[in-house]
């Protein structure tokens, strides 16, 4: 690997260890699309792990389609600029992990470590669901200049994304 897509590689997973929540892309059986947002566990794969309510609109429409896609974007506070903010988009396969299962077990524990006493509070609720997010393919930018396909087991293959940058009249 490149020492370029080395350092996009650090940036990422800086970028997946700061950040609590994901924005969610969903669509209905229309093709409608929603956005919404959850809190996140990012596991040494980058799998991502989100427990939403039963009753919430993209629930359903995750649990349907089995698809979603998550952003993970820089805070605003801490940006350089505001049009250059870092995030990294990636579609997913979504799965429903089964309560009883040893892996919900486990992945509620490290939620509950990440997110403390609501978490503590939501595991006991069962009219929610953890979702297992697997991602296929994504797109990280890091800045003006510096977008990056990503892919593959962990997101471990980077590349640049084609097309020559951005051009002006």
């Amino acid at each position: 690997m490149s020492e370029e897509f080395e350092t996009a590689r650090i940036e990422m997973d800086s970028l997946i260890e700061s950040v609590q929540s994901v924005i969610l892309a969903s669509v209905d059986g229309a093709g409608d699309p929603l956005s919404s947002y959850a809190p996140v566990f990012v596991d040494e794969s980058c799998r991502f792990y989100i427990y939403i309510s039963s009753i919430a609109k993209h629930t359903s429409q995750i649990r349907r389609s089995k698809r979603a896609s998550v952003m993970l974007i820089e805070d605003e506070s801490v940006t350089e600029n505001l049009f250059a903010r870092k995030r990294l988009t990636v579609d997913c396969q979504a799965l429903i992990v089964d309560r009883d299962s040893s892996d919900w077990m486990h992945i509620i524990s490290k939620m509950e470590s990440r997110h403390g006493e609501t978490m503590s509070y939501l595991k006991e609720l069962v009219d929610f669901d953890l979702f297992k997010l697997t991602p296929g393919e994504g797109r990280l930018v890091l800045g003006f200049g510096r977008a990056y396909e990503v892919s593959g087991e962990s997101l471990k293959d980077i590349g640049y994304v084609g097309g020559g940058g951005h051009r002006s009249k």
